[in-house]
């Protein structure tokens, strides 16, 4: 059973997470896999409460519950099942059952964020209806997608809000910078973002390169508001996008947001199936977690206040208000990406309980 479970854990971790961080490891008790998460593994100023980290694991427990049946086993889970190990996400069990290929298995392992340009081509009516269907099945969340131009611009304008933040406040800046890998070669750890998969453009590269120095960006933005460029640029991007969708929670416990990561990524390995490609843009939505929770401290009051003006207008252009949005995510046709990022193998502890 360890070389079963080893091979469905392989498989499952082409899973999606903030900066790539992979925030999980395993240990085997019987026939259960006891899932933890890695608080250090994700430290930005986006993974308020390990919310984020929490997204990512509820994806790759989809992941596991889909190849899982490929190996002929049922699997059974429970979320946070002993509250004095926090970081125990879940226990999945696994029962013998005959094996079966699930549609959604061979999309395990192609699904990729993709940040490319979208073609001028919007979803039809069967996608958008099975999407939501897809999300609406799970009964763990709901899909909202939008696509008509006023509102796909305004919502440009509101997304872009991070990318102005970003290169206006230094933490968040020296964040992005330091989790940037520049060559192919040292891929070979856990966490980052390999410089082709973000996707610049050759003017935009080369800004990239010299905002990395952070007394520069300051001046640039002080005389030619460069940081405000940049988010000018973003918009255009997101308010181009074939649509824009959100995954609305069932609430904002911990459970929840993993739940959200399990609709997200069966909603994603539908897009796939389709042949549509999938870019997240959580940047305001996260800020706005963590300024709910109270820990504004990190922001200047001007950003603080177009972080919640640009929520505002996402929540209202969605119509959900009052509601927790754990996933928001770009969708239509683009080019194949550049480059995917790198999966390390599973960290499987054998016949170690929750140790």
């Amino acid at each position: 059973m360890k070389e079963t479970v080893g091979k469905i854990l392989e498989e499952s971790v082409y899973a999606p997470s903030g900066e790539n961080c992979q925030p999980w490891k395993f240990a085997m008790d019987g026939s259960n896999i006891n899932i933890f998460n890695i608080p250090e593994a994700d430290v930005s100023l986006y993974n308020f409460e390990q919310k984020g980290s929490y997204v990512a694991h509820g994806a790759l427990i989809e992941n596991i519950v889909i190849v899982a049946l490929k190996y002929g086993y049922k699997v059974s889970v429970k979320l946070f099942p002993i509250k004095e190990e926090p970081n125990l996400v879940a226990t999945l069990t696994l029962d013998p059952t005959n094996p079966r290929e699930l549609p959604s298995y061979q999309y395990v392992a192609k699904r990729c964020t993709n940040r490319k340009e979208h073609a001028h081509r919007k979803l039809s009516a069967d996608q958008k209806k099975q999407l939501i269907e897809t999300a609406r099945e799970s009964g763990l969340g709901e899909l909202k997608i939008i696509d008509d131009e006023e509102s796909l611009n305004v919502l440009g304008k509101a997304l872009a809000v991070n990318e102005q933040v970003i290169f206006e406040n230094k933490r968040l800046h020296d964040f992005f910078y330091e989790h940037i890998i520049w060559n192919e070669e040292d891929q070979g750890k856990a966490g980052g973002f390999y410089i082709k998969t973000l996707e610049f453009l050759p003017h935009q590269l080369k800004g990239v390169k010299l905002f990395k120095n952070w007394l520069i960006l300051k001046i640039l933005n002080k005389i030619g508001k460069v940081s405000r460029m940049i988010a000018k640029e973003n918009s255009e991007k997101y308010a181009n996008s074939g649509a824009l969708a959100v995954v609305v929670a069932r609430g904002n416990s911990r459970e929840n947001f993993v739940n959200a990561g399990r609709v997200a990524e069966k909603v994603w390995l539908k897009a796939t199936e389709f042949g549509l490609s999938i870019h997240p843009c959580t940047g305001v939505i996260y800020f706005m977690e963590r300024i709910n929770g109270g820990d504004i401290d990190v922001f200047s009051e001007n950003h603080l206040e177009i972080i919640k003006s640009a929520y505002a207008d996402i929540a209202q252009t969605f119509g959900v208000e009052g509601k927790t949005i754990p996933m928001l995510f770009r969708i239509g046709y683009a080019d194949a990406p550049s480059a995917r990022s790198l999966r390390m193998k599973p960290n499987i502890l054998f016949d170690g309980g929750i140790k």
